[in-house]
């Protein structure tokens, strides 16, 4: 049975695509959010990114976006 190399790599194409789609999505939401939520008082931080750890602010957000794109696959 021959396997259509051409359609396969279409679909891998596409799916690629779309995971960085969403993810640059998913990225750009959860920047804005954890911005806003930089004003809050600080009792408030300490539920937010990376609010423990004392990481960097961009790694914690980053970190939010590959906890959210776990769950879609």
């Amino acid at each position: 049975m021959k396997i259509n190399t051409d359609l396969m790599n279409k679909h891998v194409l596409y799916d690629t695509l779309s995971f960085k789609i969403i993810f640059l999505i998913s990225y750009v939401v959860l920047f804005v959010v954890a911005l806003f939520l930089i004003i809050l008082p600080a009792s408030q931080k300490s539920w937010l990114f990376s609010g423990t750890d004392g990481g960097s602010f961009f790694k914690s957000v980053e970190s939010g976006v590959y906890g959210f794109m776990s769950y879609l696959n």
